[in-house]
């Protein structure tokens, strides 16, 4: 309605019908590059002008008022409003006019003075240019494209058909970082990808932007890409997800939506964290790693776990207990790549003397996460099963501060919890971006967007303070409200409690690329020989 309205007003103040705007073509000035026309303009007056244009072709002009303020109304050659111009700059500015052709065609291009003008005036219009398809694009694809070496790849493979997979040949991984000028803290990354051709959008997620970003096409390529500023000390997981858009029948009414996730890698910045401890060390001597099994009374089932012993293991010296929550993940499977390599890290602490001895259980889910770190009769199991056992068939310290439970994520909010209901045989808690969103009823959190505070948030606020010391960490990128925002108001809650608490944040997610490398922290905090 918008459109009728402005071509109706236009064409009345130049005395024809929007319909009839094609055949007045002998009252209108044609247009070409380097053409330069002065006129003088009253109020409510007009003058039309033409321009031949290929798609892609750009027409740039500008109109230099001259005591009058005129508008630039532009239409396709179907005669329909493309745009107007009008920075009221006043009656002595310069509009600048730069269009590029959508369609072959003439396109229609009216200067003339709204009402609002009182007197009479001049105006010059200039054609500076009629831009080719090749440079327009050029110039296009420069101002589009973020980054110097997405715009050389675009320009490259323009000329080279190998340009592409020449590119891709030299990166690791779907993404490069480059540096942006000015900026000492953050550098940029461009994540790529290459989607079929029945993709509506691409998501990224991961990184600093929560919500996740979408990327964009290439000009005239296959490459889809995205960009973030990210800042040098980052380390975090990244994925792609493609939205799928399928359509049938005769004219394209059946849609089909679909959502992959097609892709999955690892950001590690140029100044992010040391990881020192994660590899076996030559002349580092291994400690024994043992797989076996607990029968528990109060699980009513044979518990798989893994025990850790440290080289040398002297039994006439007692040690810390370290109890590790996801043992198959933490390293408690012999011969296989850990995600979390926790034997070989206690290898390298105690070779290094960043700990006191310590016996170290890694206790297997078993496929029973989800249900086991939230509930008590587990936490029952640790402290009144598996702690005596451990204290009967290795040299465990007596004292409950050289006990330590460690878990990430839900295994966090497992040792926190643990170690409320026990503290008298529990002192220590290592936790790894716990959940403590967790509220363990029916209407549990939205594990994003939580409600209601977490149970143990309430929990420990409600208690008088416990003999227990706290090694927290969290990602900053990590799940808002329900993981960081949660994790802040349980360190708060403990600090004013009076608990010694050693809390950090990193500039990563919920994830196991950070948790690998922060396990030695919280370890060093809690156990250190220092």
């Amino acid at each position: 309605m918008y459109f009728l309205q402005k071509t109706t007003l236009v064409a009345t103040l130049l005395g024809f019908s929007a319909t009839s705007l094609h055949a007045q073509a002998d009252q209108a000035i044609t247009l070409q590059a380097g053409s330069i026309i002065e006129k003088t303009i009253a109020p409510t007056k007009g003058h039309r002008y033409e321009v031949n244009l290929a798609s892609g072709e750009a027409l740039l002009a500008q109109v230099e008022q001259q005591g009058i303020d005129v508008q630039v109304d532009v239409y396709r050659p179907v005669a329909d409003f493309m745009t107007s111009i009008n920075t009221e700059k006043g009656p002595e500015g310069t509009e600048q006019v730069a269009l590029t052709a959508p369609i072959t065609g003439t396109y229609t291009v009216i200067v003339f003075a709204p009402e609002q003008s009182t007197a009479s005036g001049a105006y010059t219009l200039t054609v500076k240019q009629v831009r080719s398809v090749a440079e327009n694009a050029r110039i296009a694809a420069k101002k589009e494209l973020p980054t110097e070496t997405l715009f050389n790849l675009w320009e490259a493979c323009l000329e080279d058909e190998d340009a592409m997979e020449g590119f891709i040949d030299g990166i690791e991984g779907q993404h490069f970082i480059e540096p942006i000028e000015g900026d000492d803290a953050h550098m940029l990354v461009t994540y790529f990808c290459f989607p079929p051709p029945n993709i509506e959008y691409v998501m990224l997620s991961g990184g600093p932007d929560f919500l996740g970003l979408r990327f964009r096409q290439m000009p005239g390529l296959d490459m889809h890409y995205v960009t973030q500023r990210v800042p040098k000390d980052a380390r975090f997981n990244y994925g792609f997800n493609y939205f799928l858009l399928d359509r049938s029948g005769p004219n394209g009414e059946v849609e089909t939506r679909n959502v992959d996730h097609v892709y999955d890698g690892v950001v590690e910045m140029p100044m992010a964290p040391s990881q020192p401890y994660l590899e076996a060390r030559e002349g580092v001597a291994k400690g024994s790693v043992v797989p076996t099994a607990i029968q528990s009374t109060i699980l009513d089932q044979e518990r798989k776990i893994t025990v850790h012993t440290p080289a040398n293991y002297d039994a006439n010296l007692p040690h810390n207990l370290l109890i590790v929550f996801d043992g198959e993940t933490y390293g408690g499977r012999p011969g296989r790549r850990a995600r979390i390599p926790a034997p070989t890290i206690m290898d390298n602490l105690t070779a290094e003397g960043k700990i006191t001895p310590t016996v170290t259980v890694l206790v297997w889910n078993m496929g029973q996460r989800s249900k086991d770190l939230i509930s008590e009769a587990f936490g029952d199991f640790v402290a009144m099963e598996l702690i005596p056992w451990a204290r009967e068939n290795y040299n465990i310290h007596p004292d409950a501060d050289k006990v330590i439970l460690a878990g990430s994520s839900r295994g966090g909010f497992a040792a926190s919890y643990i170690a409320l209901r026990h503290s008298a045989v529990i002192g220590n808690v290592l936790s790894q971006s716990g959940s403590y969103w967790i509220k363990g009823t029916e209407d549990e959190n939205h594990w994003i967007y939580p409600e209601d505070n977490g149970l143990l948030i309430n929990a420990y606020k409600a208690s008088p303070a416990l003999p227990i010391r706290f090694y927290m960490d969290v990602g900053l990128y990590d799940a808002g409200a329900s993981m960081l925002g949660m994790n802040r108001q349980f360190r708060d809650i403990l600090e004013l409690k009076g608990y010694a608490v050693d809390y950090h944040e990193f500039k990563g997610g919920h994830s196991y690329v950070n948790w690998r490398g922060t396990l030695s922290d919280g370890l060093i905090s809690l156990i250190g020989t220092e």
